[in-house]
């Protein structure tokens, strides 16, 4: 988002305050944002807020052609964010009426245009406002829904204003998308394995899942439809699947749906021992032994169910193989790409920085050592040349 111009409309809704919120957050995503402020919200709220957070408040109280402070002016950016969006103001665009400067200035605006409902659940669910909503969605509009909660006015129904981080989230999505990735299905798998040795004990390793999910929001910004399988919790604008063994990994990746475009990014740190003999309960110390039996693991990229392209990823702790050992791997599983990292003394289980070797048959390219976001938007193209 960084440079990206967006303009910020806030309606005339109680949630007026979140606008401030995602201002902030669009603020520290890098973005140059001027806002936008109806007569309703005015009845809220004074523009100084807004100023000092911004590059710029337009108001119906200080329009003037001689500075820069027009709905035309204000109109040219990247991206038109309406949030909250109140009832009448969804039903007012919908029907291109522009009777102040706050509706001439979305009128006159042509580039993409997030809108976030917020009014009363009634009001939303209004026969007159769904059809508005729809003709919005129609004509381009990228709709926020909005969540159900107890309202201001005490109703509950789902007439709130969602969450400030996915409307900007939304925003990143709509302001890098990538016609490559458009329509595509990308799974995603992050984390660690956790198998059972009894109920209170189990083998796991130190994968954070950090990686996975840098990889998850890249593929997600750029346009896909992304599906991550997480064995860590995160918030995510996409649908997640949680597991914990592989064999819920397992599981899960054989029920998804793909065709052979889409793509499969095996990131997840899999277990190769399982306990031989898992137990119930917990097993008394005393009766433990001096070991654990254990068994190979499954190999999940073997037994997928999914025909589609494959990338894996491959974890060295010996520079002078590593890369013999990945282009082996390429082969013996059948995959379309390998992601291989070399832990050292900069790349650490956990750490916020890595380097990537994107091997293919045909190529190996490596990635800058920098911040996992970063190296996940380099795989990210380096994937559309598979």
């Amino acid at each position: 988002m960084k440079n990206k111009n967006i303009l910020l409309a806030v309606c005339g809704s109680i949630s007026f305050y979140k606008a401030y919120e995602i201002l902030s957050l669009l603020k520290k995503n890098g973005a140059n944002v001027k806002v936008l402020l109806s007569d309703g919200v005015l009845k809220f709220a004074t523009p100084v807020g807004f100023e000092a957070l911004s590059d710029g408040v337009l108001t119906s109280l200080n329009e003037s052609w001689t500075n820069g402070l027009d709905h035309i002016s204000f109109s040219k950016n990247d991206l038109l964010i309406i949030a909250p969006a109140s009832a009448n103001s969804i039903n007012k665009i919908a029907n291109g009426i522009a009777d102040n400067i706050f509706l001439q200035t979305i009128l006159a605006a042509s580039c993409p245009k997030i809108i976030a409902p917020a009014a009363n659940n009634h009001m939303l669910e209004n026969p007159a406002t769904i059809r508005n909503l729809e003709i919005l969605k129609n004509d381009g509009f990228i709709i926020v829904e909005p969540i159900a909660k107890t309202l201001a006015c005490l109703d509950y129904g789902k007439g709130g204003l969602n969450e400030p981080w996915l409307i900007v989230e939304t925003a990143k999505r709509v302001l890098n998308q990538d016609e490559f990735y458009k329509g595509k299905k990308v799974i995603i798998t992050g984390g660690p394995t956790t198998e059972k040795i009894d109920d209170a004990r189990a083998i796991t390793n130190h994968s954070s899942g950090k990686m996975s999910k840098a990889l998850a929001d890249s593929f997600y910004y750029a346009g896909a439809d992304v599906v991550f399988i997480s064995s860590v919790d995160f918030y995510t604008p996409y649908k997640m699947i949680k597991f914990k063994s592989s064999n819920e990994l397992l599981n899960a990746l054989n029920s998804q749906k793909v065709t052979q475009n889409d793509i499969l990014i095996m990131c997840a740190a899999v277990s190769d021992f399982i306990c031989l003999n898992p137990k119930d309960g917990k097993i008394k110390k005393d009766k433990m032994g001096d070991k654990i039996e254990l068994k190979l693991n499954i190999d999940i990229l073997k037994n997928l169910n999914l025909n589609c392209k494959k990338i894996g990823f491959k974890m060295e702790m010996d520079p002078q193989n590593a890369l013999n050992n990945a282009k082996n791997m390429l082969i013996d599983k059948n995959l379309d790409a390998v992601c291989l990292n070399i832990l050292d003394d900069k790349i650490k289980f956990g750490s916020n920085q890595t380097q990537i070797s994107f091997i293919t048959k045909d190529s190996t390219t490596q990635t800058d050592f920098a911040t996992k976001e970063l190296v996940a938007s380099q795989i990210t193209e380096l994937v559309k040349n598979i």
